[in-house]
């Protein structure tokens, strides 16, 4: 099945009904909704879209890019829909798959909603520059936009959208912690023979992986003990683990793709979370660390910016130089009191900011909004 409705709740007309757009694969908005489900106290559908398992070739994608459109005209024709929530990023692909989604939406007399998860810099600057009338067809007459970072709103404001533009952050399951005590989880930590550094992401270079591997071995030079985990796979795998053994590191692991249960126990095992990413939209593994209590490292991208302190979440800079990722490192490794603090901090910072049950809310009263208001005018 590709039309998922798992928050249906109420069966009554007079009830909005969405319909959110998203891909179910291993990434970060497939995550997202996945936090999300149960939440919802309106009905919402979950229309499923994006590459299916065995698709090759630009024939066949071309030709499931069709099916999904047709799949969703034929959807609005035999469901009362009132809204439709798109997720797009801001990159060449997903800017012109989703913007024909939002034109057949308009043609069907929707609202729409618009949420974009990522943001290319180059993307930006080329629509800025040459197709920001195609940004305006398709996504300027939106009912509302929402995005992860001030940058990003302030953009959109520079284009001149008259939409109401939302911030929203990305999210964690309230159920994710369950049974996790910080207290005894710092016990654990403290007392810990081995330290464990943590790299959670997507397996390319982008992600800072190489620059963690040089930081992780400048600090083996006074830490012997340390360890570190890399945790995901992509297309950059196969050559870093071949980078690990011509460099002869030791104490590194590498976990693989991991998700639920697996995920909470590296979490729970870990002491410290790296992520040096050369760009970022609001990267769900800095959140989900930062509910497991661990001091994060990282650099100053996307929405990261928007909240992270530097001292008190962590550290935070604009350098990609191993030797300062590894200075940040070892200040937590040797300062016990300063890893705790941030340690404390980062548990509560996240159950306040981050639950999904929040977020459901939150985008819940958008779609009010949005539902319940008439269209802009465009300014003069």
């Amino acid at each position: 099945m590709n039309v998922k409705s798992t928050e249906i709740k109420d069966n009554t007309r007079d009830c909005m009904r969405v319909l959110v757009i998203h891909p179910d694969a291993r990434g970060g908005v497939s995550n997202y909704y996945r936090q999300l489900r149960g939440r919802f106290t309106v009905p919402v559908h979950h229309f499923i879209v994006g590459r299916t398992l065995g698709e090759h070739g630009h024939l066949q994608r071309t030709l499931r890019r069709f099916a999904d459109y047709w799949r969703f005209v034929t959807f609005l024709r035999k469901n009362s829909i009132d809204l439709v929530h798109l997720n797009p990023s801001l990159d060449p692909k997903s800017f012109i798959r989703e913007g024909f989604f939002a034109l057949l939406a308009r043609a069907g007399k929707k609202k729409v909603i618009v949420f974009f998860h990522g943001w290319e810099k180059s993307c930006e600057v080329r629509i800025e520059h040459y197709f920001l009338w195609i940004f305006n067809w398709f996504f300027g007459k939106a009912d509302a936009l929402i995005v992860l970072t001030n940058e990003n709103k302030e953009t959109l404001e520079r284009w001149s959208v008259i939409q109401p533009i939302y911030k929203e952050v990305t999210v964690i399951n309230d159920n994710e912690l369950a049974g996790f005590d910080i207290q005894n989880a710092l016990k654990k930590r403290q007392s810990s023979k081995t330290w464990r550094i943590l790299f959670l992401a997507r397996i390319i270079r982008e992600k800072g992986i190489y620059e963690t591997l040089e930081a992780f071995s400048l600090i083996q030079s006074k830490h012997p003990t340390v360890e570190l985990v890399v945790a995901g796979d992509g297309r950059e795998l196969d050559n870093v683990k071949s980078f690990t053994r011509a460099r002869n590191f030791h104490n590194v692991t590498f976990a693989g793709y991991i998700r639920d249960e697996e995920k909470r126990r590296r979490f729970q095992e870990a002491h410290i979370f790296c992520l040096p990413s050369y760009a970022e939209g609001c990267p769900v593994s800095v959140i989900e660390a930062m509910a497991y209590g661990l001091p994060v490292v990282t650099r100053s991208v996307g929405g990261v910016v928007d909240f992270f302190k530097n001292g008190r979440h962590g550290f935070i800079s604009e350098s990609l130089d191993p030797a300062v990722l590894a200075g940040q490192i070892e200040k937590l490794l040797d300062d016990k009191n300063l890893y705790e603090r941030i340690s404390v901090n980062n548990y509560q910072y996240a159950q306040s900011h981050f639950l999904a049950s929040d977020a459901a809310l939150r985008l819940e009263r958008i779609y009010e909004a949005a539902f319940s208001s008439p269209k802009p005018n465009k300014k003069e």
